[in-house]
């Protein structure tokens, strides 16, 4: 097995493979003892272990956690646990992938795999994890990697999210909601990924589009759906899940309510085109 995921981690049981293990807290907290020494874990935060931790969570508060375990050959095919353990590898092409991956492995008084990261890395990161789950290992290869570069970047620059300008917050949940419109988006979630509150961030953002937050994701789906209508060969239904509406109903009465038409008669009226959906090319308006 060269990977594999957990979408409940909970760490109750022995880790003896050479595989390396990356652990989202998604929610809540817990008190985790690792390798003796006893450390806070909580939401937004990951842990990065090998078969040399001895990890054991309690005092979970509505705690949960997904993994994913990969061996190092995934990244990179000439490294090994005990070659990155040991400082070895072949050649200096490979250090940067050894160095990407000895935060699994190093420990110290000031570093045990505990990562606390921002909410707008954090949901970054957890798309990744998502979208590595459902692909090739081509593609799976390609999502770890950006979360391990990512959180290489997380090491060595730190950001003050809650200083962002009104300016930057808003293009942070925009660039979020194009992203991720076709995934479940909520106020809570978006306020999390600036760290913001509610009322503040529905303030800057209708300043800035005359929208609520909800409000333009919505209208963004909607719009998405218009062009996948026209030019995809997607019936209603995957249009609807693909532009991240649950229920087919849902996206029918709200479709119609902005364009007059239903999905179906708005495909009708508008001259649907076949185009295979690997060569659609949607161009987003903002």
């Amino acid at each position: 097995m060269i990977i594999d995921f957990n979408m409940r981690e909970v760490f109750d049981s022995p880790y003896d493979t050479d595989l390396l293990k990356l652990t989202m807290v998604t929610d809540g907290n817990c008190i985790a003892e690792i390798n003796g020494k006893t450390t806070a874990l909580t939401s937004p935060c990951i842990l990065l272990t090998s078969r040399y931790d001895r990890v054991s969570l309690s005092e979970k508060n509505r705690f949960n956690a997904k993994s994913l375990c990969f061996h190092p050959s995934f990244i990179n095919k000439s490294l090994t646990l005990e070659g990155i353990k040991n400082n070895r590898y072949k050649d200096t092409a490979d250090e940067h992938d050894r160095m990407l991956l000895t935060p699994f492995l190093t420990r110290d008084d000031s570093r045990n795999g505990v990562m606390n990261l921002s909410s707008q890395v954090f949901l970054r990161i957890s798309d990744w994890f998502d979208l590595s789950r459902g692909e090739g290992l081509f593609r799976a290869r390609r999502y770890i990697m950006q979360i391990l570069l990512s959180l290489e970047e997380s090491r060595s620059v730190k950001i003050d999210y809650n200083a962002l300008s009104d300016e930057a917050v808003v293009n942070a949940v925009l660039e979020h909601i194009h992203a991720n419109f076709s995934s479940e988006i909520t106020l809570d979630s978006l306020c999390r990924l600036v760290c913001s509150n509610r009322t503040t961030l529905t303030r800057k953002f209708r300043a800035a589009t005359r929208r609520t937050p909800i409000d333009y994701l919505l209208h963004h789906r909607l719009n998405v759906a218009c062009k996948l209508l026209t030019h995809s060969k997607l019936s209603v239904k995957e249009i609807a899940e693909t532009t991240g509406f649950k229920y087919e109903s849902y996206f029918t009465r709200q479709f119609s309510a902005k364009n007059g038409l239903s999905p179906k008669k708005y495909r009708q009226s508008d001259g649907y085109e076949s185009l295979n959906i690997n060569e659609l090319r949607i161009i987003e308006e903002f």
